[in-house]
């Protein structure tokens, strides 16, 4: 990967690499999982240190190795033992649960969990004996032979009884290249005395196999990865209306009869409600929002958003903002921490920080909250029904009473009680108007 960071902890749509590979293992209820890990891997540790169980391989001494430093550590329930990669993000629990149920079903010591390819590259091929089961395997880096014709590979995840693995692990033999190949255990098991076939292949379609060894191979399994998940989505009632142009992380929640415009990012534990139109061009990330909204080309970051809402084009709800049920939110406007009541409007630029506003308020174009000093930052209260007219400065910490307002330009020093009305640079009470009856 040429990359400071483990291979298995590289981002896939939202998770870590190995992320998708352990939900896969507990999907398909494993009942113990241990994690191999080594000194190029030590950032796992505080990742997985209380969810799964952890095996030290101090030398990268191959797969054999791996699966060796790891058995010790298995329960004494524990009858079959399935072996998955870490750098394998596409494998999904279904397909390990059916690799597991063959095995139990069909009695062998080993099933192989094996895809068709054209050309087989730099996968492992397998040797078939004359009645045509397998009888061994050969890696691709050391295969000197023309094998082109044969297209079933091993993609290295398996399933082995425990009992015949941890009596046989030890006689690996040490590659040219100074490794335990765990392929070795395959010719062993297929020479060996046993009731039924010992060496099983389980089929399966050739993408959950693809491992990830460079950048190129992560950007085609995150696109894999990305079409199942748009698929999964419109299956369950919602629009997507350019696929190819949308990004939809893993955990994301989407309510049915949403749709999605072209260009939109959905990351992290987002949830969108039903009913709602996201895009063109939306970021929503690790944000959640109600039934019935409209976000359109804007950023949201850690926001939560009530029923009925209209955000944008181009606002930004930076983490912390709260947005009432029915609020409107307009082009380039800004909410950061700050809570806006229902029903209330923001249409135009400005930016709101630190702050609580109430119901029915009603923020003019160029409304500034002024929430940082310079050292720290400060609340400003807004009450219910409050006008703030264009390019008023709230200087916070600040309240204004409910009903009350400020005139275009002014500048507010000091809290405005309910009702009153403050104009001016800095602001001071002015008189309301008296109505005159006509409505």
């Amino acid at each position: 990967m040429r990359s400071s960071l483990p291979k298995v902890l590289h981002p896939i749509a939202g998770l870590p690499m190995i992320d998708h590979v352990v939900r896969a293992a507990q999907g398909a209820n494993a009942a113990q999982i241990i994690l191999t890990i080594g000194p190029t891997s030590e950032a796992l540790r505080s990742r997985y240190d209380s969810t799964v169980e952890l095996a030290w391989q101090p030398e990268p001494l191959g797969t054999g190795d791996a699966v060796a430093v790891a058995l010790p550590l298995l329960g004494p329930h524990i009858e079959w033992v399935l072996v998955i990669y870490g750098d394998h993000p596409l494998i999904d629990s279904s397909t390990l649960a059916n690799l597991m149920s063959r095995a139990i079903a069909e009695g062998p010591i080993l099933a192989l969990l094996t895809f068709d390819l054209a050309d087989p590259g730099p996968y492992g091929r397998f040797r078939f004996g004359p009645d045509g089961r397998i009888i061994g395997t050969v890696e691709a880096v050391d295969d000197t032979s023309d094998r082109q014709a044969v297209t079933t590979v091993n993609s290295g995840m398996c399933a082995y009884r425990r009992d015949w693995l941890e009596g046989h692990i030890g006689r690996l033999p040490l590659s040219p290249k100074g490794e335990y190949y765990l392929t070795g255990l395959v010719e062993m098991a297929a020479a060996s005395r046993w009731p039924v076939n010992p060496v099983i292949a389980v089929p399966a379609p050739v993408e959950l196999a693809l491992g990830v060894n460079d950048r190129a191979e992560l950007a085609e399994a995150e696109r894999l990865l990305r079409e199942r998940i748009n698929r999964r989505h419109m299956l369950a009632g919602v629009s997507i209306v350019d696929p190819a142009s949308t990004f939809i992380d893993v955990d994301v929640e989407i309510g049915n009869d949403t749709r999605i415009e072209p260009g939109c990012m959905l990351r992290g534990s987002t949830g969108v409600g039903s009913g709602c139109v996201i895009g063109p061009g939306s970021v929503i990330e690790d944000s959640i929002i109600g039934d019935d909204c409209r976000v359109m080309s804007s950023w949201l970051e850690q926001a939560r958003v009530g029923a009925g809402v209209t955000i944008g084009p181009y606002a930004h709800l930076r983490p912390g903002a709260i947005v009432g049920t029915g609020a409107r939110i307009g082009n380039f406007a800004e909410i950061k921490n700050a809570t806006l009541g229902s029903q209330s409007h923001m249409h135009h630029f400005g930016y709101v920080g630190d702050a609580h506003v109430g119901a029915r308020v009603n923020i003019g174009a160029g409304v500034v909250v002024c929430n940082y000093d310079g050292r720290e930052k400060h609340h400003t209260e807004i009450g219910d029904d409050v006008f703030v007219g264009s390019d008023t400065l709230l200087i916070a910490p600040v309240a204004l009473g409910a009903g009350s307002s400020t005139g275009a330009g002014s500048v507010v020093t000091r809290s405005v009680a309910p009702g009153a009305a403050v104009r001016g640079v800095p602001a001071r009470v002015v008189p309301r108007p008296e109505s005159d009856g006509s409505g």
